[in-house]
């Protein structure tokens, strides 16, 4: 007897849950919540942001110091023209003029590199550097005027396969023109060896 009211409780949970199971599976998922209104709301907001007109000052303190705002904006936007006009002169003055040490340098180590006896001291492969960390823009240079001509030196180190070195090179202005006085390269050996490239002293 009270194995079949067993079977027959059993029989009866098993229906209800059956019934419970297909209940949920007929139920419809819930839609994702749409973003789209509240994409325009932050849509809307960063233009009333951006866009929005400043109103315009109505009483004598608020216009004075509207123009006063607006002198300053103007200043500042002026300076910073001014600042990098300055900044791109002394770059182009620096690294392009004829009479720059890094314009010297860069000529005389071309010269140098395309130099056969140079080739035959040094290697092939020729690097040239200044002194300090920062060897590539610090060149050692000494400007000078005589018999009413500027002249510009530069001194720089040399480096090849065979062996390392100094070179000097000089350049003048002649008429207004930037030429070469003279440009040799000496190794550092025992004894040194001193190539002169060019000399019109």
């Amino acid at each position: 007897m009270r194995l079949a009211t067993a079977v027959v409780l059993a029989r009866h949970v098993a229906k209800q849950h059956r019934s419970l199971v297909r209940a949920m599976a007929s139920t419809p998922a819930p839609k994702p919540v749409e973003k789209k209104e509240e994409k325009q709301l932050s849509t809307s907001i960063l233009e009333e942001v951006m866009f929005a007109e400043k109103p315009k000052a109505t009483t004598f303190t608020g216009k004075v110091a509207e123009k006063a705002e607006n002198t300053f904006m103007y200043a500042a936007v002026a300076a910073s023209i001014a600042a990098l006009g300055a900044f791109a002169y002394v770059l182009l003055d620096t690294f392009f003029a004829a009479d720059s040490p890094n314009k010297i340098y860069s000529r005389a180590l071309s010269m140098i590199r395309d130099d056969p006896r140079s080739q035959d001291l040094f290697g092939e492969s020729i690097a040239g550097f200044g002194e300090g960390k920062r060897r590539r823009n610090n060149i050692a240079s000494h400007t000078y005027e005589k018999d009413g001509e500027k002249r510009v030196r530069v001194l720089f180190h040399i480096k090849g396969d065979r062996a390392e070195g100094n070179a000097q090179c000089e350049v003048v202005n002649r008429d207004g023109n930037w030429e070469t006085r003279f440009l040799y390269v000496e190794t550092r050996t025992s004894p040194k060896i001193t190539h002169v490239i060019i000399d019109n002293r």
